[in-house]
């Protein structure tokens, strides 16, 4: 026997052929328990490992799937690679993670290396690329798009219900007698037209409850004092600031204590994502949260069932599934 154990070497051990060896080892109900159990010791005892690569080509799919982040500062994207960890191992995928850094071509680069990978499909969040150029990667890489929607596209998307959004955070403000809205948004680059519809959405159920807002958008360099502080010209106005994500909301609790500005006594603070930053005790923000379980479950559901079409040259064109948000009230508003 070699250094390197076979298939064929564990099936020998074991006393069955070198097929069942390999349907158990795949995970196929077809083998009676007490014989993948028999298998599977013989293979720990041989030290046999299985050899993902190779398998992927005789059976034509992968059981890799790509995730494509903006980034890692977000905390709203730890929680979702940990989700998407746990929702894999059901369906007996792989997640292989990378970060673009924000950068559109970056993540084209990215797609074309999974695609050269044949993996299974990508999940991408909140993609940076316009939404023409990934419906193009689409058509030759099973696409599913978190947080954004592809209209007009034959990518799946999943992501949350904006406009159900905003109205929970602005009638909430509304009634707990805040005047204005101070939104603190993110800047929006070529493909990222969620960050303007997360903006407008705010801003259109504001308008019909006349409270008045004011956008001002969070640079990488300027930061959140330079963009917020401006903006509070009257210590009489019940100003709410309202942040396009937690990661912003967190900065401006910072810099609102350090002008003596209480959160919740002298304004308001929101986010978006109900990340575990927001639950922090020093933090300790109301903000919205995205049912990221269910956007991951959906998410994963539509790409199996998008691989599994895949064999037979189905392309079904783009789904969309809008998952209904809830808003965690903490202190601060």
């Amino acid at each position: 026997m070699g250094s390197e154990p076979t298939q064929s070497d564990v099936a020998q051990l074991a006393g069955v052929s070198r097929g069942l060896v390999s349907l158990a080892l795949s995970g196929s109900p077809a083998v009676a328990e007490a014989t993948r159990d028999r298998i599977l010791a013989a293979a720990e005892q041989l030290g046999y490992s299985r050899h993902l690569g190779a398998a992927s080509l005789a059976a034509g799919r992968s059981p890799v799937v790509g995730v494509v982040l903006p980034d890692l500062r977000n905390p709203f994207f730890e929680g979702l690679v940990a989700t998407l960890q746990a929702e894999s191992d059901r369906h007996r995928l792989l997640p292989l993670v990378a970060t673009v850094s924000n950068d559109p071509a970056r993540e084209a680069v990215v797609l074309e290396r999974f695609r050269q990978l044949r993996v299974a499909g990508a999940v991408l969040v909140s993609p940076v690329q316009p939404l023409a150029d990934l419906s193009a990667a689409g058509r030759s890489l099973p696409l599913v798009l978190v947080g954004a929607d592809a209209p007009g596209t034959t990518i799946d998307c999943v992501h949350m219900d904006e406009d159900a959004a905003a109205r929970l955070v602005v009638d909430h403000l509304a009634a707990r007698g805040w005047q204005r809205i101070v939104y603190l948004s993110s800047e929006a680059g070529a493909g990222q037209v969620w960050v303007d519809r997360r903006r407008s959405a705010i801003e259109r159920i504001a308008a019909e409850r006349s409270l008045p807002v004011t956008v001002v958008e969070v640079g990488a360099d300027d930061g959140v004092a330079a963009a917020l502080l401006p903006q509070l010209t009257s210590a009489a106005e019940r100003v709410a600031v309202v942040a396009h994500n937690d990661l912003v909301a967190a900065d401006a609790v910072v810099v609102l204590r350090g002008h003596g500005l209480v959160p919740g006594r002298d304004i308001a603070v929101v986010g978006f994502d109900d990340t575990h930053v927001a639950r922090r005790p020093e933090y300790n923000f109301t903000s919205v949260s995205q049912n990221l379980s269910q956007l991951v479950h959906l998410a994963l559901a539509a790409l199996v069932e998008r691989r599994a079409a895949e064999p037979d040259g189905a392309r079904p064109t783009g789904r969309e599934w809008v998952v209904t948000p809830s808003l965690s009230v903490r202190d601060s508003s």
